[in-house]
């Protein structure tokens, strides 16, 4: 009998572009092989494999896996990785195998074998590292590979590589060695032998149990603050803020445990780290920070990808990545976040419904514009309904209503955004209503970019007073050159706080952290504003935006 302890498991991963090879072939394959009385993986190798003539990768894969159309040249051919995999165990006729989902890779593999060598006996003798989980952890909300590996304490990274995944199942099946051994299997022959007996069936529980001891986060402070998901290993997996940690820590173990991911995160948290601060503006601040410093794996949202942000001209027509005598207006998130003013500004002036008009106007992509007949039916439209905004010069008239526009959807849900547009757009055909809809959230949306951008010019340099609602607290936050320098009490007396700089051209430089922190900060006036806190703003030479005006400045940035 082959002892499990002493013996060498190949470990195989796939990546494919479908479900089974009927419907999809393998993009990428890594093996490696480990022992559960070792702690590394041997023999470790990933390749690119080469796609079959007229096969693509779907977009959805290529973002699952990071895979590029660049990476076809570095691909080798379906027969030369198996071969390259068979030779990782020659000397074994039947090689003892694990993989996580064991089925599905093992339907491609055997595929590999019938069509390139088809006389000889496959080589693999596989166990499904997912069913060995399942009966080992009955209780664990995802026995996925992530979370599995996770809740043991290894890390793995969110994009699908086979590498990465091969290094996670060789470390789950390490763990799991251990605890076959608990429960006296001990060798191949008995793990095989306790895979093929059936189960025993237990009662699915009405709500997933998760590993941390709910008294952790029962007992956390009823305090705004900035909370951190730990793995085993000390792994930060998420950041959050909280304006009570103990009720939003609660919440994600709740019956409605948030996204689907939430499930497979919360499988690997094993400690809860928190923060107290002062109050939920300041626990959304810190929360920025926190995240751009730790990057963590399941927050998304703030993750830095692209860090520049852009300066637009006065037309609106073009932007750059950084601030000069002709490209003024800004700090805006994308190069084309202005783009819908320019083209409304200019249709509304008489010109031609050109492609790219078309496709700035209505807030999408040249891939995905309106024909140029259903535009001009839903332009008419549009026009229809603000004939009255629409008249006089072109650009006070469409800034005049891109202004009302944005007050009329102030309780809305957000605009679309790009992304979420173009894939309506993918399974809807444009009609006249939904090219005047466009049309309208495109304006209100470009137009509060617009006016946001000259706020956070505005609050780049200043001292910002604020009471949360229901708080008798005043705090104070010195901002200076984009940065947070100082949160404390606020004095009494205006005249005891220390005044920003009057600053003059040329206008702040902006780059993304600083754009996401004032970002952030607005929207957290905004709330406090909303939900009749008080809030006062001093800039320059201690001059002072009074409450009533913030009231109006607020409502479009």
């Amino acid at each position: 009998m082959r002892a499990l302890a002493d013996l060498d498991v190949l470990i195989i991963d796939c990546q494919t572009t479908g479900a089974s090879p009927a419907f999809g072939s393998v993009l990428e394959l890594g093996w490696g092989v480990t022992r559960a009385s070792d702690a590394e993986t041997r023999a470790l190798q990933a390749h690119w494999i080469t796609l079959p003539q007229g096969h693509s990768v779907p977009l959805q894969v290529q973002k699952l896996t990071g895979y590029d159309p660049m990476h076809v040249p570095d691909g080798i051919s379906d027969g030369d990785a198996w071969q390259r995999l068979r030779s990782t165990v020659a000397s074994s006729t039947f090689a003892p195998t694990a993989i996580h989902y064991a089925r599905f890779e093992l339907s491609f593999l055997r595929d590999w074998a019938a069509r390139l060598v088809p006389d000889a006996p496959f080589p693999i003798d596989a166990v499904c590292v997912h069913a060995i989980a399942t009966r080992l952890y009955p209780e664990l909300p995802r026995q996925s590979l992530r979370a599995l590996a996770g809740y043991l304490g290894h890390g793995l990274d969110l994009t699908r590589r086979s590498l990465g995944h091969v290094e996670a199942t060789a470390f789950v099946w390490r763990k799991l060695c251990a605890g076959l051994a608990n429960r006296g299997i001990e060798s191949w022959e008995q793990l095989q032998a306790w895979l093929a007996e059936r189960a025993p069936s237990k009662p699915r529980p009405k709500k997933p149990k998760y590993p941390i001891a709910p008294e952790r986060y029962k007992t956390l402070p009823d305090a705004p603050g900035v909370y951190k998901f730990l793995r085993s290993n000390g792994d930060v997996l998420y950041v959050g803020k909280a304006a009570s940690l103990k009720k939003r820590a609660a919440s994600h173990f709740g019956a409605r445990g948030g996204t689907p991911q939430a499930p497979e995160m919360l499988t690997q948290v094993s400690e809860i780290e928190v923060t107290v601060v002062a109050s939920a503006l300041e626990a959304a601040l810190l929360e920025n920070e926190t995240i751009k410093t730790l990057q963590p794996p399941y927050n998304v949202q703030l993750t830095v990808g692209d860090p520049r942000v852009w300066y637009s001209t006065a037309t609106f027509e073009h932007a750059a990545a950084t601030p000069d005598d002709e490209h003024t207006l800004g700090p805006v998130p994308s190069e084309y976040s202005l783009r819908p003013l320019a083209a409304l500004i200019a249709l509304a002036a008489g010109a031609p419904c050109s492609a790219a008009l078309r496709s700035s106007a209505v807030g999408v992509s040249a891939l995905w514009p309106p024909s140029p007949e259903v535009f001009t039916t839903g332009w008419a439209e549009f026009s229809g309904r603000h004939r009255a905004a629409l008249i006089g010069a072109p650009r006070f008239a469409v800034l005049r209503l891109a202004h009302a526009l944005l007050l009329s959807r102030a309780g809305e849900k957000p605009a679309e955004d790009l992304e979420s547009a173009e894939t309506t757009l993918k399974t809807n055909v444009w009609d006249s209503e939904r090219v005047a809809r466009h049309l309208e959230r495109a304006a209100a949306q470009a137009y509060q970019t617009y006016r946001r951008a000259r706020w956070l010019q505005l609050i780049h340099d200043s001292n910002i007073i604020y009471r949360e609602p229901e708080s008798s607290r005043a705090r104070l936050l010195l901002v200076r050159g984009g940065d947070l320098l100082e949160a404390s009490d606020a004095p009494s007396e205006l005249a005891a706080m220390p005044h920003p700089r009057a600053r003059r051209r040329p206008r702040a430089t902006f780059d993304r952290n600083k754009y996401d922190r004032l970002r952030i900060l607005t929207t957290e006036l905004k709330r406090i504003k909303r939900d009749r806190g008080d809030i006062s703003v001093l800039w320059g030479h201690g001059r002072l935006v009074l409450p009533r005006f913030l009231h109006g400045i607020l409502r479009v940035v």
